[in-house]
């Protein structure tokens, strides 16, 4: 006998056989959010890697709250702001990275979501 299943000294019936439970029992757990999981949010730098105020990257990023603006930080300091689309994606504008930092070593990227709170961090390595 499985966990889905229950004993009847007569017979043996499967839950799931029964019209409806199934889908009862998964809108309990998606209420109880046993089924259900929140995406994280994410953010991308393409390319990682490259010299400063050289190389040309875009900013990508997944799973923030819909149609919110998406502010983009290189290290402590604000870079842009994206609008991110029904699905809560955004896809940057091409920009090349300036402003100081060090000549080469990682410099950190986050994505804040100005509405939702939702944060993601990624890196760009400083080469020469």
């Amino acid at each position: 006998m499985n966990k889905f299943q229950c004993w009847n000294p007569a017979r043996r019936v499967s839950l799931l056989a029964v019209p409806g439970i199934a889908a009862l029992l998964a809108g309990g757990m998606l209420a109880y959010g046993i089924a259900s999981a929140q995406a994280v949010p994410a953010v991308q730098i393409t390319p990682d890697h490259g010299p400063l105020a050289v190389t040309v990257t875009v900013v990508t990023g997944q799973n923030f709250a819909p149609h919110e603006q998406v502010a983009i930080f290189r290290g402590s300091r604000p870079f842009f702001a994206y609008e991110t689309d029904t699905t809560g994606s955004f896809v940057g504008q091409p920009h090349p990275l300036f402003g100081p930092a060090p000549s080469s070593g990682v410099v950190t990227i986050t994505a804040i979501g100005r509405t939702s709170g939702l944060k993601a961090t990624t890196t760009f390595i400083v080469t020469n």
